[in-house]
């Protein structure tokens, strides 16, 4: 367990905090690092946008392989969890009202 000296605080500047919408991630590396370029596909059209370049170091890529593929299986294992447990085939969220007038 980390003790309270061990932590880090980090911090997510205001422009970044909503985050990028990516469909696309395309990879590409060398000796040194790996290039992660993450591409926003325009629907209907034949172009897209890189939205985020990742520079990382291979032992970083390790890293985020080993803790993607854990959140994938915790996000799996709530995920069914939700659907044996959901009687109305609801996702669980509120309905939503748009008013179109």
């Amino acid at each position: 367990m980390p003790k309270d000296d061990d932590q880090i605080p980090i911090q997510c500047p205001k422009e970044l905090s909503n985050g990028v919408f990516s469909n696309l991630c395309i990879t590409n590396f060398n000796q040194e690092e790996f290039v992660l370029d993450f591409i926003f596909l325009h629907p209907n059209t034949k172009t897209g946008d890189v939205r985020s370049r990742v520079v990382l170091h291979p032992d970083h890529v390790r890293r985020l392989v080993n803790t993607l593929q854990k959140n994938l299986k915790k996000y799996d294992q709530q995920k069914k969890k939700a659907m044996l447990d959901d009687d109305d085939e609801s996702d669980g969220m509120p309905p939503i009202t748009i008013n179109l007038n």
